[in-house]
Order: structure tokens, then C-alpha cells, then sequence
């Protein structure tokens, strides 16, 4: 059975767009008015900081696209990276960014984290939930919860979720031990030769 469009000019733009700012979506609406009803109706969600998601989208879905599609400049970090690596499973309540030191960026629905553009290494691309999204790779994001938890339960959880996945890359954990100045690679093989 096809899917049923809806009539609604800002129902459609918001299901194909998936996540639109109020200034998009003023072009179509003509009013903040008419934002504000559609919201009301259910018809697309006020995210805050003027941008509005399908009602389909998860919240958390919808802020970290919002980081991806509307700041080029941040990255996706700290338990926001682990929880979408499934490394730790820690309720996010702002998306972590990571920003170049100079570089303004305020937005509610981030905590953003102004680093030295050299420690900005690491950073990939990766489909989350059908959008391509700008993250540190998985190695980084391990070393970044020894950074947040330094022997502690959040790490030691996202250390043993990586080693379930058999393929420990000891080069990239080693530089981003000598980067970000942490022991991971050295918890690595205590882990190791624990058995």
C-alpha cells in the first residue's frame, strides 16, 4: 500500500526534509503563526533554538542532525559519540560538539567544546540513521571516555564494549593516547592478558 502524503505544504517539507529551521519553514508557512499551529497539531516538533523535526524523529536523532546539517564546523563528541557507538548507554541530554578555538557556536540543544584545531584529529564520516554525519571514529571516542572517566565505570564499559567487537586498532589507540594524553592502550592489554 503506497504511503499517504499529506496535503499540508509544511507536513510534506518537513517529512521529506526530516529537520528545518523556522526560517525554512516561514517561506512555506508565511507566519510564525502557522509554525506555531502546525506544531500544536502535531504536524512537525519545535526542537528549540528555531529549529523543527518530523514528528517521526526521535529528539536525540533530530539534534545530532541538526549538528551535522546546520554547523559544518562541529564534530560530534564526548558521550554523544560513545552513544551512538553503542559504547555507553549514559542519557544524553545536550549533543556533545566539538568546535575549532576561535569559532562561536551557542545553541541550546548542543554543549559544544572549544578544542585546538590539532586535536580536532580523528574525524570521519558516518551514516546515522540515513544521514551522514561528522564524528571522531570509533578509536578516538574510546580514548575520549578515558578523558571523561579516567579509570572509571564509563570507561571501563566502552573499553570492554570495543573489545567485543574483536578488532582493536592498537596504531590509532596510541596516537590518540600520545594526542589527548590518555592509557587506553595500556587498559587494552591489561584486558588482554587477563584473558
Amino acid at each position: 500500500m503506497p504511503v499517504k502524503r499529506p496535503k499540508d505544504p509544511i507536513a510534506r517539507a518537513i517529512l521529506k526534509h526530516r529537520l528545518m529551521t523556522s526560517a525554512e519553514l516561514l517561506v512555506l508557512a508565511g507566519s510564525y503563526v502557522q509554525i506555531r499551529r502546525r506544531a500544536e497539531a502535531g504536524m512537525i516538533t519545535p526542537l528549540g533554538s528555531g529549529l523543527y523535526a518530523s514528528p517521526s524523529l526521535d529528539p536525540f536523532v533530530a539534534a545530532v542532525f541538526a549538528a551535522a546539517k546546520y554547523y559544518p564546523n562541529a564534530v560530534i563528541s564526548g558521550l554523544t559519540s560513545l552513544a551512538i557507538y553503542e559504547l555507553s548507554d549514559e542519557y544524553i541530554e545536550r549533543v556533545d560538539v566539538d568546535i575549532p578555538r576561535g569559532t562561536s557556536l551557542a545553541n541550546r540543544l548542543l554543549k559544544v567544546h572549544r578544542v585546538t584545531q590539532r586535536k580536532m584529529e580523528g574525524r570521519c564520516e558516518l551514516k546515522f540513521h540515513g544521514q551522514m554525519i561528522r564524528i571522531y571514529d570509533l578509536e578516538r571516542t574510546l580514548c575520549e571516555s578515558y578523558r571523561l572517566d579516567p579509570a572509571g565505570p564509563l570507561f571501563f564499559k566502552a573499553l570492554k564494549r570495543y573489545m567485543q567487537r574483536k578488532r582493536i586498532n592498537a596504531d590509532r589507540i596510541r596516537k590518540y593516547d600520545a594526542l589527548l594524553k590518555t592509557r587506553v592502550l595500556m587498559h587494552i592489554q591489561q584486558e588482554l592478558a587477563d584473558g
